[in-house]
């Protein structure tokens, strides 16, 4: 399955930021505000699922300081991204094996997951592989721009392989959440967004 993601994100990214709103970037700012403390504080950050990288000017914005990684499945996706953003610290990478060995496991104080969530195949596993790179006291944020019913529905409109990438409810998510030994747990499913996040201990 993470094959055919890879493909399907391979072939739609020359022309991927075509499809996005115009108004995108303000709303990105938006999103990333809410956690203005947590980035501001921020040394490193692993940044998954980045695409194109439109999330990445607003993190450098916010924590201008901090070690930015931008990982994606797909090599097209982050050529776009380098376009984007010259000189952003770019890897190819599969959430499930994060490409980060044992020595460099938990150097990181925030994983953020932007409109990637429900492409993970092996929720828990990718759960897991997160708070394995991340510092104690570190926290995970899974950001959606849109609400869980919105993202679900262009899933399921778009068909395979995205076809059943959904987003799970609030109750499903904190269970994965605690399940892969995330404390402080919380999940906001508005109706204009969907938020989540934990700490390690």
């Amino acid at each position: 399955m993470t094959n055919l993601i890879r493909d399907y994100f391979e072939s739609r990214a020359p022309g991927w930021d075509s499809r996005m709103p115009a108004h995108l970037d303000e709303t990105l700012r938006q999103l990333v505000a809410v956690f203005a403390a947590e980035f501001g504080a921020a040394q490193a950050i692993l940044e998954i699922g980045t695409g194109t990288g439109a999330l990445i000017p607003c993190l450098l914005e916010r924590a201008p300081a901090a070690r930015l990684v931008s990982l994606d499945l797909a090599r097209a996706m982050l050529r776009q991204a380098s376009q984007r953003c010259p000189g952003a610290r770019l890897v190819q990478g599969d959430v499930h094996t994060l490409p980060f060995s044992s020595a460099a496991a938990r150097s990181f104080d925030l994983v953020v997951c932007h409109n990637s969530f429900p492409h993970f195949a092996d929720k828990p596993r990718a759960l897991a592989e997160m708070r394995r790179v991340l510092r104690p006291g570190g926290q995970v944020l899974i950001l959606h721009n849109n609400s869980r019913e919105r993202v679900n529905a262009i899933h399921s409109q778009a068909g395979a392989p995205i076809a059943h990438d959904q987003l799970p409810s609030g109750g499903e998510m904190r269970a994965l959440l605690i399940e892969a030994e995330y404390r402080a747990v919380w999940v906001e499913d508005a109706a204009d967004h969907y938020l989540a996040g934990g700490q390690r201990a």
